[in-house]
């Protein structure tokens, strides 16, 4: 019998090496956990070390540009900062030394790449990246005498308002190289345009003094009268196709996604001009001088525009009127054959704020627009369905006449950075709760803010933060 028990072991071991015998698959868990992060960055420009002009230890060629604080002349002998921080952490991921005396900064469409103009006449090259240095920043020089106050990234070209040579530069590679010089009308302080267009607008506030002071004027623009001229820059050609006039003191344009239409804010007159970017000329099927009157009627008013964003899901144009202490909500639709709807232009709402808003910033979502109020050091939060105030959120005074504003939205919540060029402080206001969550101190007062996707959820990148820039001169105090 033991010899039939040892057979019957062999024919189960033989049977346990059958290739049909069941075999359990294990399959590891992953831990689902936190769902990742958006990536966004909110790049932050500062200037470390203000010096006066007659400090000797400059060079006799450095030019005067726009101080950082209420529009006072000063120089710069030290480099600006640049400085990443991420969206989920609220925390510096990279900083790195640039140009002399940064003016603003421009973000190129795709978000990998930022552009800082600097005093001493140069272009900073930026890769954002977490691994960002000193090293890795391009430089570029300009002519001599120009003072580079804000740029355009364009189809593939970079567009530098040149103040101090009342011409704009055309440029192009990485770093760019400079390609031609395109003189426009005097006192240029803007360039109006979007990734996809075919042509971009020169803004200039006409003869209103020296271009070098020129934007002071139009700081207190009650005494000026001169109309300003907003020159088309053909891109293919970087020729000048038409002269178009604009209101008094024109001090920021923008232009739609669909690059249809341009809008350009006369602080002096408080209206919009629109230009009908597709013909290339004045909107006249709007009225006969193609202007927004943001006070109703045809009587020009006080509210001093002087900063807009177009939420395009909405059709909407949503201005900072710096001078009554409202913004301003306009429909901007079009047919389905790019012509002015029957509703264009009408002023939908005007909201009180706080005192002088400088700038907004409206959420991705089209819910709420939020105002930098640089009179109170408040930011004021509009709900852009009833449009109506629901909320004042003060900045204390760590950050006195805020200047800048700008978000990422990610649902369910976003972040609003705000910052003041008399500050090195960014303070971030979560838009869930509408309340401070953070606040941070970088290397000198703060220039700009730029993010470089406002809504962090997406893959591509979008929104008024992106290619466009403004400086010190742009026509608020």
């Amino acid at each position: 019998m033991k010899w039939l028990a040892a057979g019957a072991l062999l024919v189960l071991a033989g049977a346990a090496g059958c290739g049909s015998q069941y075999r359990p698959v294990i399959n590891p868990v992953v831990p689902t956990g936190p769902a990742s992060q958006p990536t966004s960055y909110t790049l932050v420009f500062s200037q470390p070390g203000l010096v006066p002009p007659s400090d000797p230890s400059l060079p006799p060629s450095h030019p005067p540009c726009p101080g950082l604080a209420n529009g006072v002349f000063q120089s710069y002998a030290n480099p600006g900062v640049v400085t990443l921080v991420s969206f989920s952490g609220d925390s510096v991921m990279a900083l790195a030394q640039i140009g002399n005396g940064p003016l603003g900064f421009a973000v190129d469409p795709s978000g990998s790449l930022a552009y800082s103009e600097n005093c001493d006449g140069t272009i900073s090259s930026v890769p954002i990246s977490t691994s960002l240095q000193t090293n890795k920043v391009g430089s570029s020089t300009l002519l001599a005498g120009a003072v580079p106050i804000n740029m355009l990234v364009a189809t593939g070209t970079q567009y530098v308002v040149e103040q101090g040579r009342d011409a704009i530069a055309a440029m192009s590679g990485s770093p760019p190289a400079l390609k031609q010089e395109i003189p426009v009308a005097p006192s240029v302080i803007n360039v109006a345009g979007s990734p996809i267009s075919q042509r971009v607008y020169s803004i200039s506030q006409g003869s209103t003094g020296s271009s070098s002071v020129a934007w002071g004027n139009c700081a207190n623009p009650s005494g000026v009268t001169a109309a300003g001229e907003a020159d088309t820059i053909e891109i293919a050609t970087n020729t000048i196709s038409a002269r178009l006039p604009l209101g008094v003191c024109p001090v920021f344009g923008v232009m739609s996604a669909d690059s249809k239409r341009t809008f350009v804010m006369n602080r002096g007159s408080g209206t919009i001009t629109v230009i009908n970017s597709q013909l290339n000329t004045l909107d006249t099927a709007l009225n006969a001088t193609g202007t927004i009157n943001l006070c109703g009627g045809t009587t020009p008013c006080n509210a001093g525009p002087v900063y807009a964003e177009l939420y395009t899901p909405g059709n909407l144009l949503v201005t900072a009127n710096h001078d009554n202490n409202t913004i301003s909500v306009i429909d901007v639709s079009l047919d389905v054959y790019g012509n002015d709807s029957a509703t264009f232009g009408k002023v939908l709402a005007t909201v009180p704020v706080g005192s002088n808003p400088a700038m907004l910033t409206v959420l991705q979502d089209g819910s709420r627009a939020y105002t930098a109020n640089q009179g109170d050091g408040t930011v004021t939060v509009v709900n852009l369905t009833n449009f109506t105030a629901q909320k004042t959120i003060s900045l204390g005074s760590g950050t006195p006449n805020p200047r800048t504003i700008v978000s990422t939205y990610n649902y369910p919540t976003g972040k609003v950075y705000v910052s003041s060029q008399n500050s090195p402080n960014v303070v971030i206001i979560r838009t869930d709760t509408d309340t401070v969550s953070a606040t941070l101190t970088v290397q000198g007062n703060v220039v700009d803010v730029r993010t470089t996707n406002q809504y962090a959820g997406s893959t591509t990148q979008g929104g008024n933060n992106i290619t466009v820039s403004r400086s010190a001169g742009s026509g608020v105090p």
